[in-house]
């Protein structure tokens, strides 16, 4: 799917702990939420006293460990499809960003869209169509490798967990979820403008020694109360990072938070 390919072309690893990579892990996260809201309601509704909590469901074993450093390696090999290409896939996200609202989503086709759109030449189509091949086998071998992470009578551990937890705790992150969501949403546009310059830095630039708060300070075409909002949106997304990883960390076992970010 193209949403999919555009948020990974938009997650390519040059930075450690950025505004967007943030976007795009918690846009699983803010998913799970809606799982975490509804066993937290229905948990609530049931317990009319609190019982005994049951230890900690670890998610986390050895042949668990293996199998996702076999993903995260898949994922590398998709970003870098993405990177090499990153301005055609941006023209691609144009086009797609720019469909009428009638069209037809349900039955979308990612080489149809490529094959007849007027924005690439033949050689971008060309070059786009043999990107999503290769896409298509590292997504082939993603979902297998999904495939054989571990499950408990045929329920994820994930989600045996949560049912587990305690209601508070899930209350807790849904309260500073829907904080991390609104700090988000609320200056996305300066967002986009920042991920574009990012985007646009030299190869030779810095990256190892990257700072966000630095780069957003050198930035000419925000105000410096824009800048001072920003740089204060993103210190607060970092502590908001921090406590929901220990929060989670409650609940999945050892989750291997670090840097303010959680791998969900």
């Amino acid at each position: 799917m193209i949403q999919t390919r555009l948020i990974h072309d938009l997650n390519t690893s040059k930075r450690s702990v950025t505004y967007h990579e943030k976007e795009t892990i918690w846009s699983f996260a803010l998913a799970l939420a809606l799982v975490v809201s509804a066993i937290g309601t229905a948990t609530s509704a049931f317990a009319a006293t609190p019982a005994p909590m049951e230890p900690v469901t670890k998610i986390a074993t050895e042949n668990e460990d293996a199998i996702w450093e076999q993903i995260e390696a898949v994922e590398e090999k998709s970003d870098a499809i993405f990177q090499r290409n990153a301005a055609l896939w941006e023209k691609l996200d144009e086009v797609y960003n720019a469909l009428p609202d009638d069209y037809d989503f349900t039955n979308f086709d990612e080489a149809a869209l490529i094959r007849s759109t007027n924005a690439l030449t033949e050689a971008e189509k060309e070059t786009l169509l043999n990107d999503i091949k290769e896409l298509n086998e590292l997504d082939a071998q993603m979902e297998k490798l999904y495939g054989q992470l571990p499950e408990c009578d045929n329920m994820p551990l994930y989600e045996k967990a949560l049912e587990k937890a305690d209601p508070k705790v899930l209350d807790e992150i849904d309260t500073l979820e829907q904080e991390y969501d609104r700090l988000c949403e609320k200056n996305a546009d300066l967002w986009d403008k920042v991920d574009e310059a990012y985007f646009n830095l030299p190869d030779d630039y810095d990256f190892d020694n990257y700072d966000e708060a630095t780069f957003i300070r050198s930035l000419s075409f925000l105000t410096d109360a824009e800048k001072d909002e920003l740089i204060a949106d993103y210190n607060r997304l970092v502590e908001l990072d921090n406590q929901l990883c220990k929060l989670y960390d409650t609940i999945w076992g050892d989750t291997g938070c670090e840097s303010g970010i959680c791998p969900f």
